[in-house]
């Protein structure tokens, strides 16, 4: 499928260039052959100056022919005087070689046109006529030199939109991978994540239709004498409500996309709530729970999704911290907030963190399947602290346990 769409993209791309790059050459071509002409038709009336002034008393020799002086460089040419009748008298070369039947078949074919001006494509010239009195001053001008040109120019244009079309595809075989791997990484995320929340799902939705058929199996007994049964469906249940909603804030995030929650949020006062709450957790587990918090930090965002934060950091520092162990809560104020959660114990390894904010991630599964986890926590907090325009970092090291960083803009 990717593949596929790689090469749509490829196409689009050689389509959409070859379409820009295909018009502006030809409209330089045009422009260039456009020139040319414009260049041939100076040179004619050019001839049909020069041969006036050479004619200059007008007294041409009856069916004299002469050679001109004066040499165009460039585009061979040659003027030509007839009488009325169409008969050629005199006929002057400029840097051409006509002789005395090609001037007589180049005047009757122009004066055959019928028109002041035009080509003769069976002798490959242009023409210029002007009347004067009697005589008929005729100018003629070689097209090779044109001709050559725009065939050059073509060829050019040709050969210039053939490599930048190479280069092109070459490019966009790159650019493809590189545009198109986003979306292959997303969609084999998708399907990790359907894949790993079916999983999660099917856990508890197996425990509860066993522990109903267990129920269903003592059809005369008392709810007290299966009570056992009755707790384990509620405790999955709340278990399965727990990971629906987490999915759901999570789906939600996505579907809101980089819309930043609207609000203010005075983040001292929503981490000073969280430590509060989580204080009866710490004393528990038998960690030692401080903070130092700095007063008056606002941020831009939601007060809600910012406790979620706080309490799920606080949370995962919690549950990792070893008995006897410290949680530390710090919330500064500089140029940014920060916020940090830091507990004791044993380090993240290394390959392990770079994975820590993936959904359904957990780099020990069994430890955290059995504090009740199911590797969301991380990945929502990650996501809260993208919609708020901030970043959330991990530093782990043996010695020194662990600390979640989050920086976050002021208000």
């Amino acid at each position: 499928m990717f593949k596929r769409l790689r090469w749509k993209f490829v196409l689009i791309i050689m389509v959409l260039l070859s379409t820009v790059l295909g018009t502006v050459l030809a409209i330089q071509t045009v422009s260039a052959a456009r020139q040319y002409r414009e260049e041939t038709d100076r040179v004619l009336r050019w001839v049909l100056e020069r041969g006036e002034a050479a004619l200059d008393p007008l007294r041409p020799p009856a069916g004299g022919f002469a050679q001109g002086e004066g040499q165009y460089s460039a585009i061979p040419a040659f003027y030509a005087l007839a009488d009325r009748g169409g008969r050629a008298v005199l006929a002057i070369t400029y840097n051409a070689d006509v002789d005395e039947s090609a001037a007589v078949r180049a005047v009757e074919g122009a004066l055959a046109a019928g028109a002041a001006s035009g080509e003769l494509r069976e002798l490959n010239l242009r023409f210029l006529i002007q009347r004067r009195g009697m005589w008929l001053d005729l100018a003629f001008a070689d097209l090779s030199w044109e001709q050559g040109a725009f065939r050059r120019q073509a060829a050019t244009a040709a050969l210039l939109l053939g490599a930048a079309l190479a280069g092109f595809f070459v490019v966009s075989l790159f650019l493809s991978r590189w545009l198109v791997r986003p979306v292959e990484e997303s969609w084999k995320r998708q399907r990790q994540f359907v894949a790993d929340a079916s999983h999660e799902l099917k856990t508890p939705l197996t425990v509860l239709l066993a522990d109903a058929d267990i129920l269903l199996s003592h059809p005369d007994d008392t709810i007290g004498a299966q009570r056992r049964w009755v707790e384990h469906i509620r405790d999955e249940g709340v278990r399965m409500k727990g990971l629906v909603g987490d999915l759901l804030f999570l789906a939600r995030g996505d579907a809101a996309g980089p819309e930043r929650p609207q609000g203010e949020a005075d983040l001292s006062g929503v981490c000073g709530e969280c430590v509060m709450s989580f204080e009866p957790v710490a004393f528990e587990a038998g960690l030692t729970l401080d903070s130092s918090l700095a007063p008056g930090v606002s941020v831009p965002g939601s007060g809600e999704e910012l406790r979620r934060l706080c309490a799920i950091l606080l949370d995962n520092a919690c549950k990792y911290a070893p008995p006897g162990g410290r949680v530390t809560v710090t919330l500064a104020k500089g140029d940014k907030a920060v916020l940090t959660v830091h507990n004791t114990g044993e380090a993240i390894p290394a390959e392990a963190q770079a994975h820590l904010f993936e959904r359904f991630y957990r780099a020990d599964a069994a430890r955290n399947r059995e504090r009740g986890g199911y590797g969301l926590g991380l990945a929502i907090a990650a996501s809260i602290v993208e919609r708020h325009r901030g970043r959330i970092a991990v530093r782990s090291a043996a010695g020194q346990g662990t600390a979640f960083i989050v920086t976050l803009p002021l208000a």
